[in-house]
C-alpha cells in the first residue's frame, strides 16, 4: 500500500515550534502525500503552501487517514500506536527522543519519509496484552497494552506476595517488590532494567519477570501467548492495596480485593520500518552506552 494521506502526531515536549513536523510534512507534499494534523498546529502553518488538512476531532483524522507518522519518543509512539491498532492503521515514528526502539527513523533521516510514496518500507506486527483490574465483578479499569504492565507492592520498601494464576498452565507465587508482565516489545522496557530477557519484537511471547525477588525463583518467565493471568498481591499475610503502572501511565493504587487480568489482545499494532531493521543495531550502539 502506498499511502496518499497520512495523520501526524507529534509531541509538542521535543517539537514545541513544529519545525520537524514542517520539515515532515514537506517531504510528504513533495512526495504527492497529503498530512492531517489536529487543529491546533494551523497557526504555525499560514505561511506554508504544504498539502496540509487541519482537523478538530483527531479520531476522525485518524479514521480518514491511510497511515499514522509520530514525532516523538517511545512512549509517544506507543499511545498512538495502540490508537492506531485499534483503526486497523499502522504507524510509522520519527525519534525525536532517546533510544527511540519503534521508530523507524532519527530526526536527521526525515528525508527517508519519501521511501513511503515508492512503496519501499516494511510493516512489522506486534502482539498487544488487554489488561483489567476487576473488583466484586466490575471493571474499574481496562486498557490495551504495547509494552508491560507493572504490579507493585503498595507499602513502599516493603516485600509483597504476589500470585499469578495461569490459566492453562497452574500457578506461580512470588515474594518480591514486584511484578513485570511484558510484551517482546516492552522486554527492552523496565523488563530489561529489572534483569528480563530481551525478546525478538516479532515474537508472540508473554514475559513475567519478579522486582527484586526474595525468593528462588527470581528469573523471568516466558508465557504462551494464549495464557492468560489474574494476578493478586498480599504483604505477609494480610491483603494490601498495590500499585499498577501500564505502558508507564495511569499509575493507580488498586483496592486490596481487586484481581488483575491479563491476557493477549485481539488487536496487534503494526509499525512501519524503512530500510534494515533497527532493532539490534539499537542494542548494539544505543543500551551498551556507558
Amino acid at each position: 500500500m502506498i499511502p496518499k494521506k497520512i495523520a501526524i502526531f507529534q509531541n509538542s515536549e521535543y517539537d514545541q515550534e513544529y519545525s520537524y513536523t514542517k520539515r515532515a510534512v514537506r517531504i510528504l507534499s513533495e512526495n504527492g502525500i497529503f498530512s492531517y494534523l489536529s487543529e491546533t498546529a494551523r497557526p504555525f502553518f499560514e505561511n506554508e503552501t504544504l498539502q496540509v488538512n487541519f482537523f478538530e476531532n483527531t479520531d476522525q483524522m485518524m479514521e480518514e487517514a491511510e497511515m499514522i507518522l509520530v514525532l516523538g519518543g517511545d512512549g509517544t509512539m506507543i499511545d498512538h500506536c495502540i490508537r492506531a491498532a485499534e483503526k486497523d492503521k499502522p504507524a510509522i515514528g520519527i525519534n525525536l527522543g532517546h533510544l527511540g526502539f519503534l521508530m523507524a527513523l532519527e530526526r536527521t533521516e526525515t528525508e527517508k519519509l519519501s521511501a513511503l510514496a515508492e512503496g519501499n518500507f516494511s510493516v512489522e506486527t506486534r502482539m498487544l496484552l488487554e489488561a483489567e483490574i476487576v473488583l466484586d465483578g466490575k471493571i474499574l479499569h481496562s486498557q490495551r497494552i504495547l509494552n508491560d504492565v507493572v504490579i507493585a507492592s503498595g507499602i513502599r520498601s516493603k516485600i509483597a506476595e504476589f500470585s499469578l494464576i495461569c490459566t492453562p498452565g497452574g500457578k506461580l507465587d512470588y515474594r518480591a517488590d514486584g511484578i513485570i508482565i511484558a510484551t517482546p516489545t516492552g522486554s527492552t522496557a523496565y523488563s530489561f532494567s529489572a534483569g528480563g530477557p530481551i525478546i525478538d519484537p516479532l515474537a508472540s511471547i508473554v514475559s513475567v519477570k519478579p522486582i527484586c525477588p526474595h525468593s528462588l525463583l527470581s528469573r523471568a518467565v516466558l508465557l504462551s501467548p494464549e495464557t492468560e493471568l489474574s494476578v493478586s498481591g498480599r504483604t505477609r499475610d494480610v491483603m494490601t492495596d498495590i500499585h499498577v503502572t501500564m505502558d508507564g501511565k495511569n499509575a493507580c493504587l488498586v483496592p486490596k480485593e481487586a484481581v488483575i487480568h491479563i491476557k493477549k489482545s485481539q488487536y496487534t499494532a503494526k509499525i512501519i520500518k524503512i530500510g534494515a531493521n533497527r532493532f539490534y543495531d539499537i542494542l548494539e550502539t544505543k543500551l551498551n552506552k556507558k
